[in-house]
């Protein structure tokens, strides 16, 4: 019979006593500072590697190779090795004086836009926190400065006026800025290993912007972003959610990639300008949603035109009605409009969403307008079914 208290901090140094370093064979992992934190509790194990001011691929097969190893450990129910590149021990000098890296790697990673597949979605494992959320909607964008962000937070109050439950996932690793247009700020909770959602205005959120401090630069390679995105996904205690919007990175690049491969979307929105330009960009992003068999909700058009407060006039400053053109075009709903207009603009920066600010003005029924037209389309993809069952 095993003891649940047999396995400790002796037992886990022991067990990675021969290990050494992928680039330096000859340096034993003990010997060095990488072990940042080593915490047990009930049988798990959590582990957090410090990560100098090198390529983050140098030290995720290692990372990967404890987890796997601590394990298999006799009287062991979970062992987590995390990655952090934004403690103190960046910049103990130690660290670069008793690591040796090999240079920056160069060419392409595994992280190449081939390896999206549908069967990747197939194979991939549920994520436990997000059982009880009942809809996954990703809010896209080809290009960056389109105003996803605040189609987002704004969307989300629309929905959540109408009785749901919502939450975001800030995955715009490089460009966090949900915090912001939410107003949320302090140290974010942790309970049971978990981080525990900020909230306000009724919406749940999650980002690595209330990790890391407004003027740090996030300064990471690849697979640090993949790692990132995979623990806001499965190490946030997300609890009973209608809706998860997921506030995504413009691009195709390695967060659109992970979740790809991580979870199946019930949903793709995407959010462009009439610029061509953008437009351009978008049917890319449309392009990869395709590629995963992630069903698009539609297109919104935003910043369409601006509307003089005296005499108002409508000036199409990106075009006129190039969003709804090419929704038709590729054959998706176009989901409507949002004018470009200051209030907008002014609510988002104040951390208070124009829906929340003037719930019944023009500008918030704009995204009104627009949750009324997915509402249906969310309760099918499955609101409606987790409701019924």
């Amino acid at each position: 019979m095993n003891n649940p208290i047999s396995i400790n901090r002796q037992k886990v140094k022991e067990a990675l006593k021969d290990f050494t370093l992928p680039w330096s064979p000859h340096i034993r992992l003990l010997d060095t500072d990488l072990i940042e934190t080593l915490h047990i509790e009930n049988q798990k194990i959590h582990i957090t590697l410090k990560v100098p001011n090198v390529d983050p691929a140098q030290v995720e097969p290692l990372r990967a190779k404890i987890e796997h190893h601590l394990s298999q450990l006799k009287d062991v129910e979970q062992a987590r090795v995390f990655m952090n590149a934004i403690s103190s021990g960046l910049h103990d000098p130690t660290i670069s004086k008793r690591l040796v890296f090999p240079p920056k790697q160069t060419g392409h990673t595994k992280s190449d836009t081939t390896s999206i597949k549908a069967n990747n979605i197939k194979n991939a494992k549920p994520i436990e926190t997000l059982n009880s959320v009942k809809c996954v909607i990703a809010i896209a964008s080809g290009k960056g400065g389109v105003g996803k962000s605040s189609t987002t937070v704004n969307l989300a109050i629309a929905l959540s006026q109408k009785g749901l439950k919502v939450g975001i996932m800030d995955a715009d690793i490089y460009g966090p800025s949900i915090p912001h247009m939410l107003d949320l700020k302090g140290k974010v909770e942790v309970r049971d290993h978990k981080l525990i959602p900020m909230t306000a205005w009724g919406i749940s959120a999650i980002s690595i912007g209330m990790l890391v401090p407004t003027n740090q630069a996030v300064i990471w390679r690849g697979p640090m972003v993949m790692g990132a995105v995979k623990q806001l996904l499965s190490d946030v205690k997300w609890g009973e959610l209608d809706i998860m919007l997921i506030d995504m990175p413009p691009g195709t690049g390695d967060v659109q990639i992970t979740l790809g491969q991580s979870i199946k979307l019930d949903g793709a929105i995407m959010v462009s300008t009439p610029q061509d330009i953008a437009l351009l960009d978008a049917k890319r992003g449309i392009s990869l949603f395709q590629k995963t068999r992630t069903p698009i909700l539609g297109i919104i058009e935003n910043m369409s035109y601006f509307l003089c407060p005296r005499c108002q006039e409508k000036t199409y400053i990106f075009g006129q009605d190039g969003v709804k053109k090419e929704a038709k075009a590729l054959n998706i709903p176009f989901l409507g409009e949002i004018p470009i207009l200051p209030a907008i603009r002014t609510a988002s920066d104040e951390g208070i969403p124009i829906t929340v600010q003037q719930p019944d003005g023009p500008e918030s029924q704009a995204y009104h307008a627009i949750a009324d037209l997915i509402y249906p389309a969310i309760c099918k993809t499955g609101l409606a079914n987790s409701k019924n069952s």
